[in-house]
């Protein structure tokens, strides 16, 4: 009995301290009446009240799958990276109240679970992007008859085709074909790259997708509100990109480029996606000259603008971040003509903090000076 209570108190610390006791709605095909629906609905329900938005070993996880991903210092579900990035989840599900909409057999102990995150009472902007998301994860019966949840990445490739190509592992969406010829100017740029700033070319895996769409779902996301091109996550050495490529420079630029260990508040974005804009272009569409025409338009029908604006996302394309991109790879143009690769490294290397400091470091002048000729060099640039 003393245990039992016991449990009982450990039960109500956990939902205090989470601040939320989130009971998920369901649509009428759930149908908890069946032992293991209702099984998978409970364990799912532990799941959105065990902090899904915190890096640790959750119990609700499958073990395995939640000690690579602590040990790689990242949230256990893939899809918690994208959901909770601008809100915790405790804000989070406090707007959008998840309402689960399936819960379905589709192997021998194995379920689906797909669930939307709607807005309870949008405003007239925001209900353009409501619902924000429908997830998808697995509930799988470990060797010990207990449901744990799994990300559908491992699953849902199982039979896709997979190419070692050099140190790239390419995996490709079945609606994508394996173009060598394209893989070899993969090689060529890692390699190139690599050499130029003395670094070493550890292998990563790159997955091949058609669209946007078909990322998603290996994020966990039957549907998202994203367009997203392409991501790099260097932690777990991975690559996603959407447009049925075999080379994405732009990318490679992210995996080739460590992150710091000593940078506790990170490289500023404008750096980072800057570096690899300057020497790839801003995504695989477009060259950095060419986005630097497209931008250098924009800011001379601009009167006033700043880095911080530029920073800040106060100036931005509607649906790109490509003034950014560009803004980052002129500094690093610019670093590289009067530092060359030191230069480069002193940059990638700053953090918020020192940021302003070591951009006056590099150029010899002020940080308003540093704007100045950045801004000019950028307008001037398509008149020439």
């Amino acid at each position: 009995m003393k245990n039992y209570k016991l449990l009982i108190l450990l039960f109500l610390i956990a939902v205090t301290s989470n601040g939320q006791n989130i009971v998920p709605n369901i649509s009428a095909r759930v149908d908890t009446s069946k032992v293991s629906v209702k099984q998978v609905y409970h364990l799912y329900k532990n799941y959105l009240n065990s902090k899904p938005d915190s890096i640790y070993q959750n119990p609700n996880w499958n073990i395995k799958e939640a000690k690579y991903y602590l040990k790689n210092k990242m949230v256990v579900d893939r899809s918690a990276g994208k959901m909770f990035f601008y809100n915790n989840s405790i804000k989070f599900f406090a707007n959008d109240i998840p309402k689960i909409l399936q819960i379905d057999s589709i192997a021998a102990n194995r379920y689906q679970i797909k669930t939307i995150f709607a807005a309870k009472c949008p405003d007239a902007e925001d209900e353009k992007f409501n619902p924000d998301y429908i997830t998808k994860l697995y509930a799988v019966r470990d060797a010990a008859g207990q449901f744990k949840l799994e990300n559908t990445i491992s699953y849902d490739t199982r039979k896709w085709e997979k190419y070692q190509y050099k140190f790239i592992n390419y995996v490709i969406h079945p609606d994508c074909d394996f173009n060598k010829k394209e893989a070899s100017k993969a090689i060529a740029f890692c390699e190139k790259t690599a050499k130029q700033f003395n670094l070493k070319v550890e292998p990563f895996t790159y997955y091949i997708l058609p669209n946007s769409d078909e990322m998603g779902k290996l994020y966990n996301f039957d549907y998202w509100m994203s367009y997203l091109g392409g991501q790099t996550l260097t932690s777990i050495r991975e690559i996603f990109t959407t447009y049925g490529k075999e080379s994405y420079p732009h990318e490679f630029v992210h995996m080739l480029f460590p992150a710091s260990k000593d940078n506790v508040s990170g490289c500023p974005m404008i750096i980072t996606e800057g570096i690899a804009t300057w020497l790839a272009g801003p995504n695989s569409k477009e060259t950095f000259e060419e986005a630097l025409k497209r931008v250098s338009k924009t800011f001379q029908k601009q009167e006033k603008i700043t880095l911080d604006d530029i920073m800040t996302f106060k100036i931005r394309n509607k649906f790109d971040n490509s003034i950014l991109y560009v803004t980052g790879g002129v500094i690093c143009k610019l670093v590289y003509e009067k530092q060359g690769k030191e230069g480069i490294w002193k940059l990638y290397n700053s953090n918020k903090e020192n940021f302003n400091s070591v951009l006056e470091k590099q150029f010899g002048m002020s940080y308003r000076e540093v704007e100045t000729l950045v801004i000019k060099t950028i307008k001037e640039y398509n008149v020439k």
